[in-house]
């Protein structure tokens, strides 16, 4: 018979070997466990975006077509009105299917806007008198807050210097708010020189703010 002392020391040799080979499945496992999943690492990515403008007409022109000035009157006054029809006031030009141009900011900035023109009232009239001429210019907003400007809403004389007038200190490119109206307003003398069809070009200048 094995006596008690060694029996347990044969068995504490048989536990400690158990232990070793469970200590090395344990690695084992980990090993393994680290190969499927692999070492935790960190990387990133990088990109930058340009910031542009780009200012698009959507209603691009405004023609009235033929008329008078009213009989006994010293001029007419013709006017539009964002999507609404045009007014005449002493004259029989027809204000049906008149509208104001409409400019949409379709970059990813905000950005100014200046509107010069090509002719200013007496270049389109070119009163005898000089007077009773007028060739205006009103910005407003057809979305709500797409353009803020200390003359916003109001009357301005047509300005065919360089750079123009600027109507709009920031124009927001916010899908939700950024259209405006350009209305403009004529007032047509009863000694106008220029006789027959007369038109202009504006130019639109969008600047990134």
């Amino acid at each position: 018979m094995i006596k008690s002392e060694n029996f347990i020391l044969v068995l504490s040799i048989c536990l400690i070997i158990l232990s070793i080979i469970n200590i090395s499945i344990s690695f084992d496992r980990l090993d393994l466990i680290q190969k499927l999943t692999g070492y935790a690492s960190y990387g990133y990515v990088n990109l930058s975006v340009l910031t542009y403008v780009s200012i698009n007409l959507s209603v691009d022109s405004i023609s009235w077509g033929s008329g008078n000035i009213n009989s006994g009157q010293l001029n007419a006054t013709l006017y539009t009105v964002g999507n609404g029809s045009g007014v005449v006031a002493r004259g029989n030009w027809s204000g049906e299917n008149v509208s104001a141009l409409v400019v949409e900011n379709m970059g990813n900035t905000n950005c100014s806007l200046s509107i010069q023109t090509g002719k200013d009232a007496h270049d389109f009239f070119n009163s005898l008198t000089n007077s009773n001429e007028q060739y205006m210019i009103n910005v407003s907003n057809k979305e709500g807050y797409s353009c803020s400007g200390d003359l916003l809403g109001l009357w301005n004389s047509a300005n065919k210097t360089s750079g123009g007038t600027k109507f709009c200190n920031n124009f927001e490119f916010n899908k939700s708010r950024n259209e405006i109206y350009i209305d403009v307003l004529f007032t047509i003398p009863y000694d106008a020189g220029n006789i027959g069809q007369q038109s202009d070009e504006i130019v639109i200048i969008g600047d990134a703010t």
